[in-house]
């Protein structure tokens, strides 16, 4: 502690430094009650109200077996699509979300832990509008395939943008059911 601060201090009455240190205290316990004990408690309420409501509902109980209908219930993984039926149904959104496929061809093919990944790169011409709706329109259609590469470059007569479009499927190889 500095001694110009501790001068202070001793020149105070002690009514006034009890009033500063209770008020250095309360703001102490704020502090730790808004950055560390707020949260995990409200998480805590949150994950106990959820075990009363399993509980109630006959799902939690202890030593049960899980039930057969929640088994049934688990969906099994998409199958991914071959390249060729990938680069119709991506042309066929293109056209839905006015996007102009220019080319399209199967890439390259590779295995990486197991998992065979097939590339499809597409050459494409749209406004930048367009380019977000197609692109959200491949991804909600087609789950088993992800955006590899994007390249996005101005054109310098129009409005359009030139799109490179990398696509990987993921094929797991487990046939369907």
């Amino acid at each position: 502690m500095s001694p110009k601060l501790r001068d202070l201090l001793v020149a105070l009455p002690a009514r006034q430094l009890n009033l500063i240190v209770g008020g250095v205290i309360v703001i102490a316990l704020l502090l730790a009650w808004t950055l560390a004990l707020r949260a995990p408690l409200a998480a805590y309420r949150q994950h106990k109200a959820a075990l009363a409501a399993l509980e109630a509902a006959g799902t939690a109980t202890p030593g049960a077996a899980p039930p057969s209908a929640s088994a049934a219930a688990i969906t099994p993984a998409p199958t991914p699509p071959e390249p060729l039926a990938l680069i119709a149904a991506v042309s066929h959104s293109a056209a839905a979300s006015d996007v102009a496929v220019l080319s399209a061809a199967q890439g390259a093919q590779r295995t990486v832990g197991g998992v065979r990944l097939l590339t499809v790169e597409i050459v494409a011409s749209a406004r930048y509008t367009a380019l977000l709706d197609w692109i959200a329109a491949i991804e909600r259609q087609q789950p088993t395939v992800g955006i590899h590469r994007l390249t996005v470059e101005a054109a310098d007569d129009t409005d359009d943008r030139a799109i490179t479009l990398q696509l990987v499927i993921h094929d797991t190889g487990t046939p369907p059911p």
